[in-house]
């Protein structure tokens, strides 16, 4: 048995405190051997749902290990209110995250484009057809400010 204590909701149903349903889940997933998890059951007189709600809303990320410290020191539960910020601000993290991930990425195709055009521009300056040894006046006037050198 686990040596945490069950308490009763206003209605006489039974109520599992976070630190049990943790503790019964490490049990739980120890469980290898035919049977075992139902004589835990048993033992506990749970309902395999019961259980299934807990592993779904662990494998949810529901349960933190704040919530898990939480639980254990008397005083200090989460409400229902708190659990719904703390819900939402992590489907906020969530997405805030994804679009630091597109920015990010939309940043290194931006950059990587520049990079390209920036050859292309280096490289398609054609060189001069004439030397400007035989050019004439006015285009060697052209050419040394196309050239900034006058």
């Amino acid at each position: 048995m686990i040596d945490i204590e069950i308490g009763r909701t206003p209605t006489g149903k039974r109520s599992f405190p976070l630190a049990f349903r943790i503790e019964f889940l490490r049990r739980w997933d120890a469980c290898v051997e035919r049977g075992a998890r139902t004589r835990l059951l048993r033992e506990h007189a749970l309902a395999e749902s019961t259980v299934r709600r807990w592993t779904d809303a662990r494998d949810r990320g529901e349960w933190t290990t704040s919530m898990v410290a939480a639980a254990e020191k008397p005083g200090r539960r989460m409400d229902s209110r708190d659990r719904a910020e703390l819900a939402r601000l992590r489907t906020e993290n969530e997405a805030l995250r994804r679009q630091v991930e597109q920015a990010e990425a939309a940043q290194e195709i931006l950059g990587k484009a520049f990079e390209l055009l920036e050859q292309v521009t280096k490289s398609s300056t054609p060189p001069s057809p004439i030397p400007p040894a035989l050019m004439s006046a006015d285009e060697y006037a052209q050419w040394l400010t196309r050239h900034k050198l006058s």
